[in-house]
């Protein structure tokens, strides 16, 4: 099913037209599925969060509504916005791109000018539906945004690391994590590719333990299967399993698409973390990139307090910087995103004394408005 804005909103939205550009922006058509999915097969930034295939998955598991926006010149689409409405009993709504990712968000253009007109017609989108607030979570910062005053914040660092060859990824690597690569191979640590729905279930088991010790409410029970059914066949999502003896302890999710790889999250067994689990997951994803042609390899973001966790993806050889939101408050500003990530808050704490089989049910509600 292709996209369309809730009731009538579809038609009653006008398209944005800047005269002096030429440029129009205007809400994803059915007519346009092919030449969005072009543009960002084509775009050297595009990972999987900009697919339509992602917006169907975000919409079969979370039920939220995509509102996505396209602009073009001349007939040729110059950028693209993945919106989404986020609406929740008594919370009342938001427009966010992209949900369940800090720093992946936001447009993906060719050029200034048509990320302008995109995200002038998401203020209007957000103004005319009377959102709590608008929110685009970019990996960097947007120049050309701030003559649109919108608030800008820094909440979390990002990661990232090129995947040139090998050779380059060696010679940035760390003499500690190249110990911790042996170390795991001479403790039994086995990496392999999921390759069943079953492997992916019994992760989920692994995320589910590892989650509610953190203190972060995990994704409900649908949603490794839909990932199974939905990306694995086309290889869009990758598991990687570590096994020890047989017995899987730990395991390591790839989001692929174009040049660009996504580490999702990893979780270990405790009895995992001195085998070197973690390094040897992500020293085969690292490979697996370099196998498979990608170019670039997100680790994900870390607040600034987890200074621990920086430094294992900088030894790598990752680089980091700061992802910037920008806001824009409608009927209510936007919550501090420094709170979700502090790990000895109240919240966090509670969580942590829940039963596990009560964390899929109850964390799966929790994130259909804290996304």
């Amino acid at each position: 099913m292709l996209n369309h804005l809730p009731g009538s909103l579809n038609s009653e939205i006008p398209e944005v037209t800047s005269s002096q550009t030429q440029l129009t922006a205007y809400p994803l058509r059915e007519t346009d599925a092919e030449r969005w999915t072009r543009f960002v097969t084509e775009h050297p930034e595009a990972n999987l969060y900009h697919t339509l295939l992602w917006r169907d998955i975000i919409r079969e598991i979370f039920g939220h509504q995509p509102l996505y926006l396209l602009c073009e010149s001349e007939g040729n689409i110059r950028g693209i916005l993945p919106l989404f409405l986020v609406r929740f009993p008594f919370l009342g709504s938001k427009l966010i791109s992209i949900p369940y990712d800090i720093g992946s968000g936001g447009a993906l253009v060719s050029d200034e000018a048509s990320e302008l007109a995109l995200v002038e017609q998401a203020i209007k989108l957000a103004r005319e539906m009377q959102v709590n607030y608008l929110e685009l979570r970019y990996g960097s910062s947007r120049p050309a945004l701030a003559r649109l005053q919108l608030a800008q914040s820094e909440p979390v660092l990002i990661s990232e690391m090129e995947l040139d060859s090998e050779e380059q990824v060696l010679a940035c690597l760390k003499e500690d994590h190249r110990k911790a690569i042996r170390k795991a191979q001479n403790r039994g640590v086995i990496v392999r590719e999921a390759r069943s729905l079953e492997d992916f279930r019994t992760f989920y088991q692994i995320y589910l333990q590892v989650f509610r010790d953190f203190g972060t409410p995990p994704y409900g029970a649908h949603y490794f299967p839909t990932l199974w059914k939905r990306l694995h066949g086309s290889g869009s999502a990758r598991l990687l399993l570590a096994y020890v003896h047989q017995r899987c302890v730990g395991g390591l999710l790839l989001f692929c698409w174009g040049k660009n790889l996504i580490s999702k999250f990893a979780a270990c067994l405790p009895e995992a973390v001195p085998l070197r689990a973690y390094v040897a997951l992500y020293w085969r994803a690292i490979q697996l990139g370099l196998e498979l042609g990608y170019r670039k390899l997100s680790w994900g973001t870390s607040s600034r307090n987890q200074t621990g966790l920086i430094e294992f993806k900088e030894r790598w050889g990752a680089q980091t910087r700061p992802a910037i939101i920008y806001h824009l408050p409608v009927r209510g500003k936007a919550p501090s995103l420094e709170k979700y990530y502090d790990s000895e808050g109240l919240a966090r704490q509670l969580w942590r004394k829940l039963p596990l089989k009560v964390t899929p049910s109850i964390g799966g509600l929790i994130n259909r408005w804290f996304c």
